[in-house]
C-alpha cells in the first residue's frame, strides 16, 4: 500500500515536471475557524458613468477578531479596487448621487482619525444595532466629510470649538431593514435619512437615583433608540469640512417613521407609519397597524394614503410619479403572513388602494401570481404597468414580473445582460465583471450539496425541505444526522450557502431542514396550520420526515442530533420531551414556557395570536409548552442563550436548564454576553459552533 502511494506521487511530480505547473493541492473540509478568513463584497452599485462601482469590503479582522466594513471603488476592471478611505474606517451603506459625483455612506466612526473631529452617535446596548452617523466622499477621491459637526467639538487639549457650520441636530441613524433609508432626491440636492433625536427619555429624577422607569420601546435590536424621525439635509453644492448647509426635521412626534421614499418631482416622501399605539418591535415580525403616509416637503404636512387594518409597508413611486405599489396584510395576524401587492393612487379628493389579488382570500390556493416578500425593490417599476420582486416559492427564492393592470405574472428575467428597473442593457453584467471574487477560502475548500426533498407526512400531505450531505470524501451513507428546525416558526429553510450547515456536512454529519407546517412560502393556508398546534402537526411533520430518509438509507436511525434556535429551539426541546430518538440535543436562545414568552418577551402578540391571553387559556399555553415535559426528558440538552435578547428572553432558558439538573438529565447552559436574539459577534459564533459539535461527539458512542 505504501509503495502504490508512493509510486502516484512519483508520477504527479513527472506529469508536473513536463507540463511546468505544480499538481493541484486536495481539497481539505471546511473548518470552524475558516469564518475568519470569509472577505466579500456586498452592497455592489455601479457609478452612472458605468466605467467605476463602489462597494463594500466586509470581513472579520484577524487580530480583534470582530466584524469590519469599509468603503472600495474598483475602476474598470476588479484588479483595480481600492479602499476609498486610508486604514479603511468603518462604512457601510453607500448610497450613489444621481450626478455619481458623490457617495453618501453610513458609519459608525470607528477607526476615523481623530483630526477629523469624529464624536460618536450616542450609544446603546451592544446587543442592539450599532448607532451610526451620516458620511459623504467624493467619487473623483479626497477625505470624507461628515453631514454636520456635533453641537461642540472638543479639540485634542480638552478645549471646545465652534464652527459656523450646521450642528447635528440628531442623534443615531437607523440602518436597519425597516425604519432606515438614506437617499439622494432626484436632483441631487437634498438627502433623506431616518434619525432618533439622539435624548434620552430618562428624567433627572431617575438618573439621579439611578432608577429607570420602564417604557413601551421597539425592543429586540432597537434598545436605546428613540423614536425614528424623518430627517432632510440640504446639501452645499461645494463642501468643505461638511456636506450639509441645512438639516430640517420633517417629523416631531413619539411615532417611528420608516423607508422614505422620493417622488420623481422631489416634492413629497411616502414612508410607512404605525400611528396608533398598539407597537411592537418590527424585527422578524410585520404584523401591527402600519399604513402609508405622505409627507409634503416643503410644508411638512401628512396626508394618510392607506387604511387598512394590518400592515401596509414598503411604499414605492411608480415612474410618473402617480401611484404607489407597496406591500398589505389584510389583518393584524401571525408575525409573518403572506403580502398582498396593493397599488395606491394618491389624489387630492382622497387615496384609493386596490389589491392586486388577496392571497388570503376564498381563491387563495389558485392564485395568479406568487406573493410577494418584504421588502419590495426600491426601483421595482418596469414601467407603468409592470413591477418585479422577490417571491419564496418552497425552498428557492425567485424573481417575478407582475403586470398590475391584468394581475398575470411570470418569472423575470434576470440574464445579467438584460436591463432591471432603472437600469440600463448590460449593467448588471458591467458591475458583475468588475466586482472581485468574494470568499476566495471556498475554492480550497470541500463544499456540500444541499437539495429539495420531499416526502409524505401522516396526512398523506407532501412536505419539503433541504437535506444537506457531507462530500463524499468525507462520509457516506447512511450518515450520521442532525435535525435543523428553523425558526418563527412562520419562517423557512431555503437553498443557499449556509457557513452552520456546511460545518456541519464537513464534519460527517448529513443536516436536514424540514419545511414543517407553518413554514412561509407555501401560501397563508400552510402557515395558518400550525395556528395553536405548536409541536402538534409540525412535530408529525419533521418526524415523518426522518422516517422518509431512514426508509431511503440516506441516515442512521441510531445516530440521530437536534439543535435549533429561537422556534428551531422550541422543537429543540419539545422533541426531547416527545421522543427519545435522539441521542443528543443543543437548544439556542429557545422558547421554552409560553406563559414566560407572554409575560417576557417584546412580542406579546406572538402568543396572543398563536394561542390567546395567559389568563383566558393556561391550560393550553401550559400544554404547549416544553418545560411541561421536562420529567419526560432522559436526552442529553446543552443550553445555549444570549443574555440580552429580547425576543425569548434569558429566564426560558434558565428555566430549562434548572428542570434539567433537577432531573439529573447532562446538561450544561452557557450565556452570550452583549448578543440579541442573534448571535453575531465572530468569536460567539465561533464558540457556538464548537460546543455544538463537542457537545454531540461526547454523546456520539456506538452501543455496546
Amino acid at each position: 500500500m505504501l509503495k502504490l502511494r508512493c509510486s502516484s506521487l512519483f508520477a504527479v511530480a513527472i506529469v508536473a515536471a513536463l507540463t511546468g505547473q505544480a499538481p493541484a493541492q486536495p481539497k481539505t473540509p471546511l473548518r470552524v475557524e475558516d469564518l475568519y478568513l470569509f472577505d466579500a463584497p456586498k452592497s455592489p452599485l455601479l457609478l452612472p458613468d458605468g466605467k467605476r462601482a463602489v462597494y463594500v469590503r466586509n470581513w472579520i479582522d484577524a487580530d480583534s477578531k470582530h466584524e469590519r466594513n469599509s468603503l472600495w471603488i474598483v475602476e474598470g476592471a476588479k484588479d483595480k479596487a481600492r479602499p476609498l478611505e486610508p486604514g479603511e474606517p468603518d462604512a457601510r451603506a453607500p448610497v450613489v448621487s444621481p450626478d455619481g459625483k458623490w457617495i453618501a455612506f453610513l458609519t459608525t466612526n470607528e477607526r476615523r482619525p481623530i483630526l477629523q473631529n469624529v464624536v460618536p452617535p450616542p450609544s446603546v446596548p451592544a446587543a442592539s444595532d450599532p448607532p451610526m452617523d451620516l458620511w459623504m466622499i467624493s467619487t473623483a477621491g479626497g477625505e470624507a466629510i461628515p453631514l454636520a459637526f456635533p453641537k461642540m467639538l472638543i479639540a485634542p487639549g480638552g478645549i471646545g470649538v465652534k464652527f459656523d457650520e450646521p450642528r447635528k441636530p440628531y442623534g443615531r441613524i437607523f440602518n436597519d431593514g425597516f425604519y432606515g433609508r438614506v437617499a439622494f432626491s432626484p436632483d441631487g440636492k437634498k438627502i433623506v435619512f431616518v434619525a432618533d433625536d439622539g435624548s434620552s427619555a430618562r428624567t433627572p429624577q431617575e438618573v439621579a437615583n439611578n432608577v429607570t422607569i420602564v417604557r413601551p420601546d421597539q425592543g429586540e435590536g432597537y434598545t436605546g433608540y428613540g423614536p425614528a424621525q424623518i430627517w432632510i439635509a440640504e446639501l452645499d453644492d461645494n463642501p468643505r469640512r461638511v456636506a450639509a448647509k441645512t438639516i430640517e426635521r420633517l417629523t416631531n412626534d413619539d411615532v417611528w417613521y420608516g423607508d422614505p421614499q422620493w417622488s420623481p418631482d422631489g416634492k413629497t416622501l411616502a414612508v410607512h407609519a404605525n400611528k396608533t399605539r398598539e407597537r411592537e418591535s418590527v424585527r422578524y415580525s410585520i404584523n401591527r397597524n402600519f399604513d402609508i403616509w405622505a409627507i409634503d416637503v416643503a410644508t411638512k404636512k401628512q396626508t394618510q394614503l392607506t387604511t387598512g387594518p394590518g400592515p401596509e409597508v414598503s411604499p414605492r413611486w411608480s415612474p410618473d410619479g402617480k401611484r404607489i405599489a407597496c406591500l398589505s396584510v389584510p389583518r393584524k395576524g401571525s408575525h409573518r403572513d403572506v403580502f398582498n401587492l396593493a397599488i395606491v393612487t394618491p389624489s387630492s379628493n382622497g387615496s384609493q388602494s386596490k389589491v392586486v389579488f388577496d392571497h388570503h382570500g376564498p381563491n387563495a390556493d389558485k392564485p395568479p401570481h406568487r406573493p410577494p416578500t418584504f421588502p419590495l425593490p426600491s426601483k421595482c417599476w418596469l414601467d407603468r404597468d409592470n413591477v418585479v420582486y422577490t417571491a419564496e416559492v418552497g425552498v428557492r427564492t425567485e424573481t417575478m414580473r407582475l403586470n398590475v393592470a391584468g394581475g398575470t405574472s411570470d418569472y423575470a428575467d434576470v440574464d445579467p445582460l438584460t436591463a432591471g428597473p432603472g437600469e440600463q442593457p448590460g449593467q448588471r453584467l458591467r458591475l458583475q465583471l468588475m466586482l472581485p471574487a468574494g470568499n476566495v477560502i471556498l475554492k480550497e475548500r470541500l463544499t456540500a450539496e444541499g437539495r429539495r426533498i420531499a416526502w409524505l407526512n401522516d396526512e398523506k400531505a407532501t412536505i419539503d425541505g433541504i437535506l444537506t450531505t457531507p462530500p463524499a470524501e468525507i462520509a457516506k451513507p447512511p450518515y450520521k444526522l442532525i435535525l435543523y428546525p428553523h425558526g418563527g416558526p412562520h419562517s423557512r429553510s431555503a437553498l443557499g450557502f449556509d457557513f452552520t450547515v456546511q460545518v456541519f456536512a464537513a464534519h460527517g454529519y448529513a443536516v436536514f431542514q424540514p419545511n414543517f407546517r407553518g413554514s412561509h412560502g407555501y401560501g397563508q393556508k400552510f402557515i395558518d396550520a400550525d395556528r395553536g398546534d405548536f409541536g402538534g402537526g409540525d412535530m408529525r411533520d419533521i418526524l415523518t420526515g426522518i422516517d422518509h430518509l431512514v426508509k431511503e438509507k440516506l441516515v442512521d436511525p441510531k445516530r440521530q442530533f437536534v439543535y435549533g434556535s429561537s422556534y428551531g429551539g422550541f422543537m429543540t426541546t419539545w422533541l426531547v420531551g416527545q421522543t427519545k430518538q435522539f441521542r443528543a440535543a443543543v437548544a439556542q436562545n429557545a422558547v421554552t414556557d409560553l406563559h414566560m414568552m407572554w409575560g417576557l418577551s417584546d412580542l406579546q402578540s406572538w402568543v396572543e395570536w398563536e394561542f390567546g391571553l395567559p389568563w383566558q387559556v393556561p391550560d393550553k399555553l401550559r400544554k404547549h409548552s416544553p418545560l411541561t415535559y421536562a420529567d419526560k426528558v432522559e436526552t442529553p440538552t446543552l443550553i445555549l442563550h444570549s443574555r440580552d435578547d429580547r425576543r425569548c428572553p434569558l429566564p426560558m432558558g434558565k428555566a430549562y436548564h434548572q428542570a434539567l439538573l433537577a432531573r439529573g438529565v447532562p446538561t450544561q447552559m452557557v450565556i452570550y454576553p452583549d448578543e440579541g436574539h442573534g448571535i453575531r459577534q465572530p468569536r460567539h459564533r465561533e464558540d457556538v459552533l464548537r460546543r455544538v459539535l463537542g457537545w454531540f461527539a461526547k454523546y456520539d458512542v456506538e452501543e455496546k
